[in-house]
C-alpha cells in the first residue's frame, strides 16, 4: 500500500525547499558555534590542569618548609630551656658565692693597712681597687663563661 502524499505546488515546493535551507544552515552555525566553543573549553582545562599542577607543586614546597620551620621552631625551644638551665645554675652559683664571701666584704682586724690605703698583698688587694671577694663572683662568671667556650 503506497500512501500518496499530497502533491505541493511549485511555490509550496519552493518554500519548504528553502525552509529547510534555512533549518540546515541554522543547525550547521549552532554545531560550528558549539565546536569552536568546544576548542576553547579544551584550552582552558588545560590551562586550568597546568595552574593546578603548579599549585600543587607550590603547596607541598610550602609545606616542606612548615616541617622545617617547626623542626626549627622546636630545636629553638629545646636550645631556649638548656639556657634557662644554665641561667638558673649560674643564678644558684652567684647566691652559694655571694653566700661564702659575705664576711669578706668586712674588713679584718688583722689586715694591715696603712692611711686607709687598700693592701697591696694578700686578698683583698687589686689592681683596680675592688677588694678580691667582690670580685670573685665576676670571675665565677668568666670562668664558666670560658669552659663553656671551649667545651
Amino acid at each position: 500500500m503506497a500512501t500518496s502524499r499530497r502533491q505541493l505546488t511549485p511555490a509550496q515546493r519552493s518554500a519548504k525547499i528553502e525552509r529547510d535551507r534555512r533549518r540546515r544552515r541554522e543547525r550547521n552555525m549552532e554545531f560550528e558555534r558549539l565546536q569552536k566553543a568546544e576548542t576553547e573549553l579544551q584550552a582552558l582545562t588545560a590551562a586550568q590542569r597546568n595552574e593546578n599542577s603548579c599549585l600543587r607543586h607550590h603547596n607541598e614546597r610550602l609545606n616542606d618548609m612548615v616541617s622545617i620551620l617547626e623542626n626549627t621552631i622546636h630545636q629553638l625551644r629545646e636550645q631556649n630551656r638548656e639556657l634557662q638551665q644554665k641561667i638558673l645554675g649560674l643564678e644558684q652559683t652567684m647566691k652559694l658565692a655571694d653566700s661564702w664571701f659575705r664576711f669578706d666584704k668586712c674588713q679584718s682586724p688583722n689586715e694591715e693597712v696603712s692611711n686607709n690605703q687598700p693592701s697591696t698583698e694578700g686578698p683583698r688587694s687589686s689592681q683596680s681597687g675592688i677588694p678580691y671577694a667582690e670580685r670573685i663572683p665576676d670571675l665565677l662568671i668568666d670562668q664558666h663563661t670560658s669552659d663553656a667556650k671551649h667545651a
